[in-house]
């Protein structure tokens, strides 16, 4: 799925979360959407998948204005995993997994294709936790079923919300690289700027809402940048096996001591 992000804008209590930005995440690829807290990743996470109305611009998907699209047809386009939020609610992973269907059941509830939430648990290697009780889970496991939950929607656009938070390091690598290996085009938030360098073919960088800069990681994350946007002092390394950058933060005021 082709995406265009243009001009857009969201305002919070009168003031611009997101302000005016500009994107074209490469199709079929993981994009890394980076910035400090309160720089409006999730707003604009919201505003891609059309949960949320724009005060200014558009987002398009494949030419097509998102907020424009019917819900039930958004849905099956465009999958949004937001922050995990606890439930009650006694449900197997199956019965999670099957809630990725709803926008293709029928007025009765009938779902014309029985084997998706199947081949999405498998697609996610969630297939043995299928009769599990969803409360059972790890941390890991249950980020999986969030994303055979999605995948189960069919969808051309993936959005992810932080989804390595309160991940071990195994869980977070393992993580997203299963998602770079699905060839969709997705956006993920992530907070981690190595994690970003390592598994992201392209990132986003937002400040007090605006975007700063875009562009493959090697390009984007300079020491610079990071002592700009995030307010510490770093050098940027090569990963001796992948090439890939490493960033080596120094806390600010240390650095300024040893320099003076």
């Amino acid at each position: 799925m082709d995406v265009t992000i243009a001009s857009v804008g969201a305002q919070l209590g009168g003031r611009w979360v997101v302000d005016g930005v500009d994107a074209t995440p490469p199709t079929g690829v993981l994009t890394g959407l980076l910035g400090p807290n309160g720089a409006g990743k999730t707003t604009l996470l919201r505003l891609v998948a059309g949960l949320l109305p724009p005060a200014a611009g558009a987002v398009l998907v494949d030419g097509t204005p998102v907020h424009a699209l019917a819900r039930r047809e958004r849905a099956r386009r465009v999958a949004l995993l937001e922050q995990e939020s606890s439930s009650a609610v006694p449900l197997t992973v199956r019965d999670v997994v099957a809630l990725g269907r709803t926008p293709y059941r029928s007025l009765w509830g009938t779902d014309p294709d029985e084997g998706a939430v199947d081949r999405a648990l498998a697609a996610a290697s969630a297939l043995p936790l299928a009769d599990r009780a969803w409360g059972s889970l790890s941390g890991g496991e249950r980020q999986r079923v969030h994303i055979a939950r999605a995948l189960a929607q069919e969808p051309e656009l993936l959005l992810l919300d932080e989804p390595t938070n309160h991940l071990d390091v195994s869980a977070q690598l393992a993580l997203l690289s299963f998602v770079r290996s699905l060839g969709r085009t997705t956006v993920a938030a992530l907070h981690d700027l190595n994690l970003a360098a390592a598994y992201c073919e392209h990132v986003l960088v937002l400040s007090a809402g605006r975007l700063v800069a875009s562009g493959p990681p090697g390009d984007v994350l300079t020491p610079a940048l990071v002592r700009d946007v995030w307010g510490v002092d770093c050098d940027v390394l090569e990963h001796p096996r992948t090439g890939r950058p490493v960033i080596a933060f120094h806390d600010v005021d240390a650095t300024a001591e040893v320099r003076a």
